[in-house]
């Protein structure tokens, strides 16, 4: 059987849309800033382990009125479009898990899990796009070494605070949380 080659609709004004993204097909794996679509890769299995444990790690120490989920869509802004799938989503617990796109005003905290592939963006034009959103905390987790960035306070043009943290992250914004990072970072190593 020979399968045609899918073509993507086009925006229609120039510049991506809500509405030209719904059009994609399912599981399209692609972001938006500022109008302009990027396709992003698949992640290594390496970066999918640690975005997975640190879920894991997370997700026990959250109050009751919070969630967390990996990698889905959420729309920071309409027009001009940002529309990402950050690699971690704490999210209120009463939106519905069926929310497609989840809006920003519903999130405490997204984190991004820097690879080759994302690097510019995690560490560039996201977090300006977090916080111009209102999203009031950001973590950038540096996978070599393993060292966690927390953003807070956001404002025009980005986060105005930021902590490093190796070894352990011990926080009490937006909640109360501790992590090992030395576990998260043995993480890596671990055979399933």
């Amino acid at each position: 059987m020979i399968a045609l080659p899918y073509h993507w609709p086009q925006p229609s004004s120039g510049v991506w849309t809500l509405r030209d993204v719904e059009r994609l097909p399912e599981g399209s794996r692609v972001e938006v800033i500022d109008g302009a679509l990027t396709v992003t890769p698949s992640p290594l299995p390496i970066h999918n382990r640690i975005i997975r444990h640190l879920a894991t790690m997370l997700g026990p120490q959250l109050p009751v009125e919070w969630q967390v989920e990996q990698e889905i869509d959420v729309l920071l802004e309409l027009e001009p479009l940002d529309y990402v799938a950050p690699d971690i989503v704490v999210f209120r617990a009463e939106v519905p898990l069926t929310t497609r796109p989840m809006p920003a005003e519903q999130i405490a905290l997204v984190a991004e899990v820097v690879s080759p592939s994302s690097r510019r963006q995690d560490r560039g034009a996201k977090p300006i796009a977090y916080a111009d959103a209102g999203i009031p905390h950001y973590w950038r987790v540096e996978p070599e070494p393993l060292t966690v960035h927390v953003f807070s306070e956001p404002g025009d043009g980005g986060y105005q605070a930021e902590q490093v943290f190796t070894g352990r992250l011990n926080i009490d914004a937006p909640f109360p949380v501790e992590i090992d990072l030395d576990e998260l970072g043995r993480a890596k190593f671990k055979r399933y």
